[in-house]
């Protein structure tokens, strides 16, 4: 009885963490158990001794089984999310690739239109440089005599004539010199067909005498007057489309120097021819219908 007590704890002892991993040794223990029992060769409280262990082991066994079925639920659960991650991730970097390429796109089609624009505004510059020797070239004495002055800058070119190469005092009819240089500054602005022609008049600060307030009340009249004289004789004598001209009165508002000095006052009074780009577009000119006698304005 000894020996068989004996070797029942010892094969305990030597199987011990074994049998808690291996179903197998659990079960052929639980079944020599009892056979053990059976034959007599053990007592009673070493039996229920062994019993319980046993019972523990099997009760072990059922939970680690547990925990690796839910082990592996979990592991399968997180290659099921991985694989939906990395599903959604190729997804993701194709969009990328794909926005990418669409902002590539754009950018070189924002550098060629950026490029094309400089290339116009380098030839718009040029073209204006021509037509500003031009009027340098046709204008030479009244440029020398300080009566007109011709600026380039920033794309934009402007003619400055005093008042009195163009008109007399107080008065809006264009002199017969001033026809003169105004017939060469058209024969120049007539070639500049991308351009408008904006003609602004300018006075001093010096009131309308009494004897002219009937004919121009103030300054914004007088300077509204000789501007369109001067755009009607570009139009009727220097062949300019009418609708490539512009008049403007502005009268004391703008001025450029003092009008405290005879000086001044005289830079004040001028007329200015400024080229500007083209804001309106153009529809074809309907012709107006012949007046019948009788249907002309009062």
């Amino acid at each position: 009885m000894t020996f068989v007590i004996v070797t029942l704890s010892g094969i305990f002892g030597m199987l011990g963490a074994e049998v808690l991993v291996n179903p197998y040794q659990t079960a052929w223990l639980l079944w020599m158990v009892p056979l053990l029992a059976a034959t007599g060769c053990v007592s009673k409280s070493v039996y229920t001794k062994e019993t319980q262990r046993a019972d523990q082991l099997k009760a072990q066994t059922e939970s680690l089984a547990s925990q690796m079925q839910a082990l592996q639920s979990s592991l399968g659960a997180a290659k099921s999310e991985n694989a939906e991650l990395l599903k959604t991730l190729d997804a993701k970097k194709g969009e990328l690739n794909q926005r990418l390429s669409e902002l590539t796109k754009q950018n070189q089609d924002f550098t060629q239109k950026l490029r094309e624009a400089e290339l116009a505004k380098e030839a718009e510059i040029a073209k204006l440089k021509g037509s500003y020797d031009q009027l340098v070239s046709g204008l030479k004495s009244e440029l020398e005599a300080g009566q007109v002055s011709i600026t380039q800058l920033k794309g934009r070119l402007s003619v400055n004539m005093v008042d009195k190469i163009l008109f007399n005092s107080g008065q809006a009819e264009v002199k017969p010199e001033g026809r003169k240089v105004l017939e060469r500054v058209g024969e120049v602005l007539k070639k500049l067909e991308d351009k408008d022609i904006r003609i602004e008049g300018y006075t001093d600060n010096v009131p309308i005498s009494a004897a002219l307030q009937a004919k121009y009340p103030t300054n914004w009249e007088l300077s509204t007057a000789r501007a369109t004289a001067v755009v009607r004789y570009l139009q009727e004598q220097a062949g300019i489309p009418a609708d490539r001209l512009i008049a403007a009165g502005y009268g004391e508002t703008h001025p450029i120097a003092s009008n405290l000095t005879p000086e001044g006052r005289q830079e004040n009074r001028r007329i200015e021819i400024v080229l500007v780009p083209i804001e309106v577009p153009r529809y074809p000119a309907i012709s107006a219908p012949s007046p019948t006698p009788g249907s002309s304005k009062q």
